[in-house]
């Protein structure tokens, strides 16, 4: 029996790799010009990519909405300051 161990899509796009790059780039705001313009024409293209791309959104929007910074109380605030400061 053969080891398939391949991430599930690498096998099928022969650009996979390189598109999961440019897709964590992109959606960390970190990717350029020519990086976003050529993702976004592959996966117009690709399904493989499509697919990974809306998985990525997807759990990060998730993540996001999660990890929300919620109001503290503003005593509970200062006491953690003041033992911060305390310990210091």
């Amino acid at each position: 029996m053969s080891d398939n161990s391949e991430k599930k899509g690498s096998n099928d796009c022969n650009e996979f790799a390189k598109c999961l790059q440019y897709l964590h780039l992109m959606l960390d705001n970190e990717a350029t010009e020519e990086q976003e313009i050529y993702l976004k024409n592959h996966i117009h293209k690709c399904m493989v990519c499509f697919e990974q791309y809306e998985v990525e959104k997807q759990i990060r929007e998730l993540l996001r909405s999660k990890l929300t910074n919620q109001k503290v109380p503003a005593d509970l605030a200062q006491a953690i300051r003041n033992k911060v400061f305390q310990s210091a």
